[in-house]
């Protein structure tokens, strides 16, 4: 099993978090879990190996990579118990090889004891430091404050005109920890960063002067699990899909990551043997992103597969191979 750190708790980290134990013991499945933390500049074809894994959870770049190189199965969702309870947006979002886990979308905080900014553009003329999420797909944020109505679905004129853009920030600090946003604003040295609701809620309630500015349209994103194409477990990668789709397991999983459940049912009112502190962090990240509520998906966007052949457009679209590229000169 591959997935992000805190996709997958076993006690390991805090003995009260552990949502594989009960997976072994229901369904006699043994879970050897592999922290994973996907990278686009470097070579990760041996992890990746459809032999190596049964089962992967990660970002869409990453899932739609795994479904270009056909390194994952398409999923029956007939196995998958929940599925078809899930969200119709998000189920899209995942697409036909991954089950929606966690979701989230992306705000543009800033320091207003600092910079007092009338729209999110400001960020790019800033002198900094702005803080940056390190993804290609950071690119989409900037093609859809361009004006773009696909940001993840850009030609070669748009995908030059958002890196332009990228390119006028003066200090860029590029996180792939939350914790690093948090830190940045906490110790007063960001000005502007791209973060989350969530992130926006644990500084506010630190006290920090951190808002957000307001959006009509952002990005998201939606961290599927996928099943490998030479899976040696198939039933027990299954049994672990069924198992993650649970209120019961997502319940966990936001009150421990801060990202929104796939599983609307978590933001209901939760059984009485729910932990207290788990029931009042899971409740709280369902109310602000509005989970279940006509607010929770409006104006966002989720991020898809950069893909040369795109609706509309005949094949005339830029590739994840060409934003990897163009990302990688930014960082560097």
């Amino acid at each position: 099993m591959l997935a992000p750190r805190g996709h997958v708790e076993w006690g390991g980290t805090d003995p009260q978090v552990n949502w594989v134990g009960g997976f072994e013991a229901a369904s006699g499945c043994k879970v050897n879990y592999l922290p994973f933390a996907y990278d686009p500049a470097v070579d990760q074809s041996e992890t990746l190996d459809p032999d190596a894994f049964d089962v992967i959870a990660g970002p869409p770049d990453l899932a739609g990579r795994l479904v270009a190189e056909q390194r994952v199965a398409e999923i029956d969702t007939d196995r998958v118990e929940g599925y078809q309870d899930i969200p119709k947006r998000l189920r899209e979002a995942a697409g036909g090889h991954g089950v929606p886990y966690l979701w989230e979308k992306n705000v543009l905080l800033y320091d207003s004891s600092k910079v007092r900014p009338r729209e999110a553009e400001a960020m790019y003329a800033d002198a900094g430091p702005v803080f940056v999420r390190d993804t290609p797909l950071s690119i989409a944020d900037a093609a859809l404050r361009q004006g773009v109505e696909h940001p993840f679905a850009l030609t070669a004129e748009q995908l030059d005109a958002a890196v332009g853009l990228l390119e006028k920030e003066a200090e860029r600090v590029y996180w792939r920890d939350p914790l690093q946003v948090v830190t940045g604003f906490a110790a007063g040295s960001a000005r502007f960063g791209q973060g989350t609701p969530y992130l926006l809620d644990v500084l506010d309630r630190a006290g920090r002067p951190v808002r957000a500015v307001a959006e009509a349209r952002v990005t998201g994103q939606v961290d599927s699990w996928q099943v490998s194409a030479e899976a040696a477990h198939p039933e027990c990668a299954y049994q672990w899909l069924s198992w993650v789709t649970s209120a019961e397991v997502q319940r966990k999983a936001v009150a421990w990551t801060g990202m929104a459940p796939a599983n609307a049912e978590v933001c209901e009112a939760a059984p009485k043997d729910v932990e207290p502190a788990v029931r009042e962090r899971a409740e709280r990240v369902c109310g602000l992103y509005g989970v279940g509520t006509s607010r929770a998906f409006k104006g966002v966007s989720f991020a898809d597969y950069p893909a040369k052949d795109c609706p509309g457009r005949d094949g005339e679209c830029t590739d994840y191979a060409q934003w990897v590229d163009r990302w990688k000169q930014l960082v560097d």
